[in-house]
């Protein structure tokens, strides 16, 4: 075996190293978020849980024209643990942006409806959306991606899904490529 040789396999041993560690880290994560939920809730204000979220990706909003509306006039607020609902909100509007369409501006609705005795939450774009007839059962799935020409672990929605169930809550997807995806959370009442 030659030093090239020797220093190729040793390269490839490192990054397996670095991939594996980075999949441990993933699943210490995932294993607190599904850990017993201790933390107080508090009632928290839909409308300024997104202008907090616009504030932290501000950059984002700008550099892409990304439109962000938002009505919660039906509910604007629900009694919950402040972080994991704003990972669930900054974890949706990110992808959002991230999976774009690059020919159209981005736009993002987010309301609230009450139904019987249900909050939903209903997040929707105008994205590059999801086959659901060939990726449905898998959509919040631990490590699915859909769009491999775009960077990521394919945790967003497993983490969204995880969250919105240690709440109370079920969430709903409806999505078809080149049409957006919409993305509803029911929390009971």
């Amino acid at each position: 075996m030659t030093v090239k040789d020797r220093e190729i396999i040793s390269r490839g041993i490192d990054n397996s190293i670095l991939k594996l560690d980075d999949v441990v880290k993933d699943l210490n994560y995932i294993l607190q978020s599904k850990g017993e939920v201790n933390e107080a809730k508090e009632i928290i204000y839909f409308s300024q849980l997104v202008e907090d979220i616009k504030a932290s990706i501000v950059n984002l909003i700008d550099k892409y024209g990304v439109h962000i509306e938002y009505d919660f006039i039906a509910a604007n607020e629900l009694a919950t643990i402040k972080p994991y609902l704003y990972s669930i909100f900054y974890n949706l509007i990110s992808n959002s942006i991230k999976y774009r369409r690059q020919q159209v501006g981005c736009v993002i609705n987010i309301k609230s409806s009450l139904v019987k005795n249900r909050l939903v939450l209903t997040f929707a774009d105008n994205g590059r959306g999801i086959d659901l007839e060939k990726n449905g059962g898998q959509v919040f799935g631990l490590y699915k991606r859909f769009h491999p020409d775009i960077e990521g672990k394919g945790m967003g929605l497993y983490m969204v899904k995880t969250q919105v169930e240690i709440l109370g809550g079920k969430i709903h997807i409806k999505s078809a490529e080149n049409e957006g995806t919409e993305i509803s959370i029911e929390f009971e009442l």
